[in-house]
């Protein structure tokens, strides 16, 4: 009896490993969390859903043959779809973009599904886990996008400066014509006036 019961905890134990997935990505990566269910059985509600969170709304909401954003927490909005959208296979697996530290923690893939064959009231209800652990090293995408904005940022400077520095020229060219005219101004002036008083003093 006692050896039934301890194949029985070993058996337990092998199960809930099976429904428990770990899993790492890298900060501002994109990955699949993967979750399966038999080909034969029709999906009648897929929810996805972080169980850590304590808080209203899921990661993603299937019922009725269509997807609900009303239900989705805000975290994930824009950033969650189905790797297949008409779940082939019975492939019910999420792909969640540019990962942040926020989405660390536990996610579970509910499905209920039917089977045509068995009655329509007859329904089966499937849960699979993912532990999620983000890393503090910057995916490499991210790493470029970084750059080119920072090269962007860079050039728009420097663009500036540019743009600057011409304006200071033109500036300058037009003090310098406006100076050389004036000297050339008097010199034309001061020998006729300095005639002209000669002339009168006769």
């Amino acid at each position: 009896m006692a050896s039934v019961r301890f194949l029985l905890f070993l058996s337990l134990i092998s199960v809930s490993a099976a429904l428990q997935q770990n899993m790492q990505v890298s900060l501002g990566a994109d990955i699949t969390l993967q979750c399966q269910i038999t080909t034969d059985e029709i999906i009648s509600v897929l929810k996805w859903s972080r169980p850590d969170l304590n808080t209203d709304g899921y990661v993603y909401f299937y019922r009725n043959k269509r997807s609900y954003e009303n239900y989705q927490h805000p975290s994930f909005h824009g950033r969650v779809k189905l790797r297949d959208p008409e779940m082939k296979d019975g492939d019910v697996s999420l792909i969640l973009n540019n990962v942040m530290f926020n989405d660390t923690g536990i996610y579970e893939c509910h499905v209920a599904v039917r089977n045509p064959v068995r009655s329509k009231r007859g329904h089966t209800e499937i849960s699979h886990f993912i532990n999620l652990t983000v890393t503090g090293e910057v995916h490499e995408h991210m790493f470029k996008n970084h750059v080119m904005e920072r090269e962007d940022a860079d050039g728009n400077t420097e663009v500036e400066q540019v743009k600057a520095q011409t304006i200071l020229i033109v500036f300058g060219v037009v003090i310098a014509v406006i100076a050389l005219a004036a000297a050339v101004g008097l010199l034309v002036l001061l020998p006729k006036r300095n005639k002209k008083q000669h002339l009168t003093s006769y």
